[in-house]
């Protein structure tokens, strides 16, 4: 599940998920959601791999996130679907597939700077974990 976030001068969201993995991809949805006026959506002609490490799931997501941005805004890569592994110490192994970048198709609604860690928050609550991200534009 995911809700965006009404935020002076950024722009946020909130995701749902039962575990860490599904996290991610909810997170990743609420990013396509923030970029683009219509998300692209289907299975994607290229992929790319991604992996990342770090010491708390926070950071973990901010990173996740803003090497999810530049994928989009770096390298014109827009993923539209993954498959992510959590290991050991909150090691995220993903493989990704995608799309160019179309901003004419897609609608682009802006650049984003980054994830940050202001107003992140991570809890588990009533059996899922529940994330609020704020990105700065």
């Amino acid at each position: 599940m995911i809700r965006m976030l009404d935020h002076t001068a950024d722009v946020g969201f909130e995701v749902e998920a039962p575990s860490v993995g599904e996290l991610l991809r909810e997170a990743l949805r609420g990013l396509l959601l923030v970029v683009f006026e219509v998300p692209p959506q289907g299975d994607g002609t290229e992929e790319r791999r991604v992996e990342l490490s770090a010491p708390d799931l926070e950071t973990l997501l901010v990173r996740w996130l803003n090497e999810l941005v530049f994928l989009i805004q770096g390298e014109g890569f827009v993923p539209v679907g993954v498959e992510v592994e959590v290991g050991e110490g909150l090691s995220l192994r993903a493989r990704l597939r995608g799309v160019q970048l179309d901003v004419e198709r897609y609608g682009w609604q802006g650049e984003i700077k980054g994830a940050t860690f202001h107003g992140l928050e991570v809890v588990r609550r009533d059996g899922a974990l529940h994330a609020r991200v704020i990105l700065d534009v």
